[in-house]
């Protein structure tokens, strides 16, 4: 049976870009857009962009025929015309041809289109590298850039359980021969290949980044650097000591070594104070 065309309940105002649109809602409970309108806005070729729509299947799936009230003379008609989900808008302003709008508009594009980039790698950071990787980004970020990432990642294991408990996520998956367990293990095959079975473990990862904080807190409060120049000269400093391009990846059998190595440093930082206790509280063997 086919799926029966939502109908418009009621309209809103809705300015973008300095023009006012009507959003449609509709009963399927969402909330649309005319393409046209927002192309017109824009400058740019309905035609050329609603082909465009129709052959990217995440726009398309968003892209309804709605019959609303148009201008038409001096009164008003219905007529079907092609309406894409609010929910899609972004997605969509980011795949365009930023030359090809108004010239008024391209800086605002172009900045948009940034935005847009930088926070999709936010939100999927955790799925494409693993999470000692991410950890040892985030020792060059600024607090607040940490709380952006630690916000947004909270937001996306929210909006999966959601889809979960929608059955929208696994209904998706299964379509392509997949399943949440099966795409975990992926994704931790992935990690395992990335880190070398020679070197530290999450454990010891985990111990060196907490010391690499230390040193990089007691080299701040020497008031030479800020504090993330001073973590991120930390950082740099021991990879270059141990030959590595991340700590994760320190050998197992130099452990030891990098133990001494960042207690030196703070001690050097901080004469006279007790060692922090991650330095003393030892460490695992790497698990084979």
């Amino acid at each position: 049976m086919r799926d029966q065309v939502p109908e418009v309940l009621q309209n809103f105002p809705f300015e973008f870009y300095g023009e006012t649109f009507d959003v449609y809602l509709t009963t399927d409970r969402n909330f649309y857009i005319r393409l046209d309108a927002i192309c017109g806005a824009i400058g740019i070729d309905y035609g050329s962009q609603y082909r465009r729509a129709k052959d990217d299947e995440v726009i398309a799936e968003r892209l309804l025929d709605l019959v609303v009230e148009t201008p038409y003379q001096d009164t008003v008609r219905k007529r079907k015309v092609v309406c894409l989900n609010l929910n899609r808008l972004p997605y969509w302003l980011g795949t365009l041809d930023a030359h090809r709008v108004a010239t008024e508009l391209y800086p605002r594009i172009i900045l948009y289109k940034k935005d847009f980039a930088e926070i999709a790698w936010r939100v999927y950071r955790s799925e494409i590298v693993p999470s000692e990787i991410a950890e040892e980004m985030d020792m060059y970020a600024t607090p607040q850039e940490r709380e952006l990432a630690s916000l947004i990642a909270k937001a996306r294991d929210l909006m999966r359980r959601i889809d979960m408990d929608n059955g929208k996520t696994q209904e998706e998956l299964t379509s392509l021969g997949l399943t949440i367990q099966r795409l975990d293990e992926r994704f931790s095959a992935l990690e395992a290949r990335l880190l070398s079975d020679l070197t530290i473990n999450s454990e010891q990862a985990w111990q060196v980044s907490e010391m690499l904080k230390a040193v990089g807190t007691a080299l701040w409060e020497t008031r030479k650097y800020g504090k993330s120049e001073s973590y991120a000269l930390v950082q740099e400093d021991f990879k270059s000591q141990f030959g590595i391009h991340i700590y994760s990846a320190l050998p197992v059998n130099r452990m030891d070594d990098a133990i001494q190595y960042l207690a030196g440093c703070y001690r050097r930082l901080k004469p006279g104070v007790p060692l922090p206790d991650v330095f003393t509280g030892g460490h695992q063997a790497a698990l084979f």
